[in-house]
């Protein structure tokens, strides 16, 4: 799919998601179209991902096109502490967003012929460290009264998937929390979107499966616009594998009235969140 034409205007509201943004892998691929449309909107950035020289191409490149602020931090997201080496390194500033978008999985492995560590790891980047940076930044945002959450999930966890079993579980985890944040913090002012991602054209896709082709391909471009674009409005959006945009609209509105309804509910039984 060819990416989506672009209005010149940012896509983001400097006054809501800014002045600083953090976005946790985001050297290249999809994370560095998230650190290009934030740098478009006048949003200065912090950029972690574990290689430290695409992370310093993007953030020269980000300087000179945008004229914004934008520091590096290199850091493992597997390792445990890593949301608190996050926090110790934007302490002086006033982060406004944060984008989690850990990287996608080579998949294609058994359960029980994968390594623990293996797998130890993979919860530790999509479930521990989600959990403790969005606690971290949640706490600032929720305090102004303004802010935003962008969670990074995959089509993967929208039921199990052979070869990806703890990808898939890990993957519906977040996009469950994302649902379960824009109930408890849009009253507070704090947008919240977990996205279940289609395939797209990455150099991490292209690393795992080569040269194959891959109907339906998306180009990462229109899923971050998409995404940012939706932000406001959250709680997600369900990219339908193989389907038609219907289908993802049908069942991104039945998430949603799902998290409403329980909310309800919720509510009744005890009281406001």
């Amino acid at each position: 799919m060819t990416s989506m034409e672009t209005s010149g205007r940012p896509l983001l509201d400097k006054a809501k998601y800014g002045p600083w943004a953090v976005v946790a892998g985001g050297s290249d691929g999809t994370g560095a179209c998230f650190a290009r449309e934030i740098a478009a909107s006048g949003i200065n950035l912090v950029l972690i991902a574990r290689r430290p020289e695409p992370l310093e191409a993007i953030a020269q490149e980000l300087r000179r096109e945008h004229g914004v602020e934008v520091r590096t931090l290199t850091l493992d997201l597997n390792m445990t502490g890593a949301a608190e080496a996050m926090a110790k390194a934007t302490a002086d500033l006033e982060v406004g967003l944060y984008v989690s978008n850990a990287g996608a999985e080579k998949g294609g492995h058994q359960f029980l012929d994968t390594p623990l560590q293996t797998m130890r790891e993979l919860i530790a980047r999509n479930v521990l460290t989600v959990v403790e940076a969005c606690h971290h930044f949640g706490q600032g945002m929720r305090a102004r009264g303004r802010g935003g959450i962008v969670l990074m999930g995959s089509g993967a966890g929208l039921g199990g998937q052979p070869g990806v079993a703890v990808y898939s579980g890990a993957k519906a985890f977040v996009l469950n929390l994302a649902e379960s944040l824009w109930s408890e913090l849009r009253g507070a002012g704090v947008d919240v979107i977990g996205i279940a991602a289609p395939v797209m054209e990455t150099p991490s896709l292209r690393a795992s499966v080569g040269d194959i082709q891959i109907p339906g391909i998306f180009a990462p471009e229109d899923v971050v616009r998409n995404t940012l674009q939706r932000l406001p409005q959250g709680p997600s959006y369900v990219y339908a594998f193989g389907e038609a945009p219907e289908e993802s609209e049908r069942q991104t509105a039945a998430r949603r009235d799902r998290v409403l309804a329980v909310e309800r509910i919720s509510q009744a039984f005890f009281g406001k969140h």
